[in-house]
């Protein structure tokens, strides 16, 4: 089941794919202190813990990063009890697709770019101010380079039958059709014109636009177009 609803997830977001520009910014953390350990590698950062790399931004309020041989850092972030970390970055493939997500633990692969969530874990993706998609579970694992993602009932990365559900909400595209300037002739003018049908000789009805002025009134009562058909 997990399988089908990661393929239904792809079909309905499309291709889009974090900021390309953001694997080539530094990454900047602000923290109220920092210990750094050179022998280990590691770096812990406590207080007020904003993390930046280009459009990405995570806040917590511990994190501890650790260096590999290579230079590639993973960051574990951590929230206090009742508050939960934040993490936020810019989706390529619009002008302003986001993807906001939240959850108790954050996990991120800086030489990845892979950012998966532990407990309480929600995943919104955006566009603009409307949202498109969004899950939610205990375990949330989330490519931004590929725009792939994972949702399990357990924090291992796997799903196990009676272990619990994972929640998924895709809401309906904006698929109205824009206004189109041609039909302004089957609407009333300013100068009262309306579209009328009126039957030829043949005896369909077909658009004819008529001049319809209201003498009793000084301004222009609309009227309906009835409708029309070849």
């Amino acid at each position: 089941m997990t399988k089908y609803l990661i393929l239904l997830f792809f079909l309905c977001v499309g291709t889009a794919h974090a900021e390309k520009a953001d694997s080539q910014q530094p990454l900047r953390i602000w923290a109220d202190t920092q210990t750094y350990d050179g022998n280990k590698k590691i770096t812990v950062y406590t207080g007020t813990v904003h993390m930046i790399k280009g459009t990405l931004i995570i806040n917590a309020d511990r994190m501890v990063v650790v260096e590999d041989a290579n230079g590639g850092k993973i960051g574990t972030l951590f929230s206090n009890p009742g508050k939960l970390v934040t993490y936020r970055q810019k989706r390529d493939g619009g002008p302003d697709l986001w993807a906001e997500g939240e959850a108790d633990k954050v996990v991120y692969d800086d030489t990845l770019e892979l950012i998966k969530l532990f407990k309480n874990g929600h995943l919104t993706l955006l566009d603009g101010k409307k949202r498109t998609h969004e899950s939610s579970g205990i375990y949330i694992s989330y490519d931004s380079r590929t725009d792939y993602m994972q949702v399990h009932n357990t924090l291992e990365g796997v799903s196990i039958p009676g272990a619990g559900y994972t929640n998924a909400i895709i809401y309906p595209a904006d698929d109205k059709p824009k206004p189109d300037a041609r039909s302004s002739t089957k609407t009333e003018s300013k100068t009262g014109s309306r579209a009328e049908s009126v039957p030829d000789e043949a005896g369909d009805s077909r658009a004819t636009v008529k001049n319809v002025t209201n003498r009793d009134s000084a301004t222009t009562q609309p009227a309906a177009s009835e409708n029309l058909h070849e």
